[in-house]
């Protein structure tokens, strides 16, 4: 669902600038505006999916999202449309990091590509839904309401039936154990926030955080070129292409995007398990790079026309670019977070990961909009007109701009991700050094701690014969991790339960 959401109002475009009358640079700001406010409070659902159950913070996103699509399908304007649509993004921050973090939790390193794989898969079919949905609603009027009215009901309705049903019959895997954690003493819930803060800000500092952090975020990499692609169906439709063989085509795109995700995941496994230390981060090189060339030949080496061959050149072409360009994720960054972040810290560095990603990345849309009319020559309104020869001059210009916010963040990534080789395979043997130290400390928790508030040496030390490691060698940010899993992690390991995070680091190790 939450990828219907994000595609159904790219899908819709051209009827909601026909109802606004608004330039692709307003649109653009539509998007950025949903965009801008998820990454901002993303950093609170973390918070939120750390100490509360992740059920109920999934539920309360789609219920969330859910008011504001059915507050969007009644507004008559643009100024009425920005508020209600930057509010959705408030239901999507508080359920995404909330999902992965449960998957992470419920699957074990070796086969975590291929978990996040299905989550994607299942994902892009949402969004291959979201988008023919969209584009072939758009034109009706049913019960006398717009089409692109009508779609966002539809929407909201069934995002309210999933949160319900997600609030029924699925369950956080840590509330399970909540009873089994010992009583905390008065006045540990300072303490618990103070060990789990520290050890985030342990975790913001390892470098393989940081340099999936700086490829994705900082230039406005990595994600950018998935919002620039917003534009997708309303630049076929401008090359002449009905809303029926745009959205088709454009679902075409989704659907391998989202076997590529699952694709990228087992790839992911397979290399990991053939080369520990390079593998996944090789998948994912191969398949950033991938999308340099695709996206020149989409936006600049395919026919300008609406003709059945260039339309089989389209859905071939778009079908190979889904394929090869979505592995980056399932195959490389969502595996090694859960690989070097403590179970009990995955939701807020996961809820971290999309802030820092979406705040620059959200500038992609409105920045593809603005190049567009500025540098290429766009004019008008975004909608299909009468004239065939202005709107192929505005797909050519609209393509130009796609092909500048694809092929140079894309080129980038893939050189900033080398950063990972150097990085990651240290990074993994230190977060696995500390899950030893967890377990270690956790069969240690009935012995005495030392001074008050301080853990005993025990706690810190009886890995060192399994790790060679003493309580010398962990910084502060390793010891709050080290409590933080242990039981004095409060929210943290209250939420994860002592037996489930020793069984996550045995896992783990």
């Amino acid at each position: 669902m939450e990828r219907v959401d994000e595609q159904l109002l790219p899908a819709l475009y051209r009827y909601v600038g026909a109802a606004f009358h608004a330039t692709p640079r307003q649109l653009g700001t539509l998007t950025f505006s949903r965009a801008v406010v998820q990454a901002l409070f993303s950093p609170l659902a973390g918070l939120a999916g750390h100490w509360l159950n992740r059920v109920h913070v999934i539920a309360a996103g789609a219920a969330i999202w859910g008011a504001c699509c059915l507050c969007f399908a009644a507004t008559r304007s643009l100024g009425q449309a920005i508020p209600f649509w930057a509010l959705d993004g408030v239901g999507l921050a508080l359920l995404i990091p909330a999902a992965q973090s449960l998957i992470a939790d419920l699957h074990s390193a070796q086969h975590r590509g291929r978990a996040f794989g299905l989550l994607h898969f299942t994902g892009g079919v949402g969004g291959l839904l979201g988008s023919l949905l969209g584009a072939n609603l758009g034109h009706l009027r049913p019960f006398g309401m717009e089409g692109w009215r009508f779609a966002f009901v539809l929407v909201a309705l069934a995002s309210w039936l999933i949160g319900a049903l997600t609030l029924c019959f699925a369950h956080d895997p840590r509330a399970q154990h909540e009873e089994l954690r010992p009583t905390g003493k008065a006045g540990h819930a300072r303490e618990d926030w103070r060990a789990a803060l520290r050890a985030m800000w342990g975790i913001l500092r390892t470098p393989s955080f940081l340099v999936i952090i700086l490829q994705a975020s900082f230039g406005i990499l990595g994600t950018t070129p998935w919002l620039a692609l917003v534009f997708a169906t309303l630049y076929l439709e401008l090359l002449g292409f009905s809303d029926l063989q745009a959205s088709v085509l454009v679902a075409i795109f989704l659907a391998s995007n989202a076997v590529g995700g699952l694709l990228g995941g087992m790839l992911g496994d397979w290399a990991a398990r053939r080369w520990p230390d390079h593998g996944r981060i090789a998948v994912c090189q191969l398949s950033v790079s991938l999308g340099v060339p695709m996206s020149a030949l989409i936006f600049k080496g395919l026919p300008l026309e609406p003709s059945a061959a260039a339309a089989v050149l389209y859905a071939v072409t778009l079908a190979a670019t889904g394929l090869g360009i979505s592995w980056a994720g399932t195959a490389c960054n969502n595996p090694i977070f859960a690989e070097i972040v403590p179970s009990a810290h995955r939701n807020l560095i996961f809820a971290f990961d999309r802030s820092f990603e979406g705040s620059m990345a959200a500038c992609a849309a409105p920045l593809v909009g603005w190049l567009s009319q500025v540098a290429f020559g766009f004019s008008g309104a975004a909608e299909v007109g009468p004239d065939p020869l202005e709107n192929q001059a505005r797909a050519r210009a609209l393509g130009s701009a796609l092909l500048v916010f694809t092929a140079v963040p894309w080129s980038l990534c893939a050189l900033f991700f080398s950063g990972l080789h150097f990085t990651y395979p240290r990074d993994r043997d230190h977060a696995a050094a500390l899950a030893a130290a967890a377990v270690a400390a956790e069969a240690a928790a009935l012995v005495p701690a030392g001074a008050e508030g301080e853990p005993s040496g025990l706690e810190l030390v009886a890995v060192g014969s399994a790790e060679g490691l003493s309580e010398g060698d962990l910084t502060e940010e390793d010891k709050a991790a080290l409590l933080g899993s242990s039981g004095a992690g409060g929210g943290s390991s209250g939420s994860g339960g002592d037996g489930q995070n020793s069984s996550a680091c045995l896992n783990e190790l």
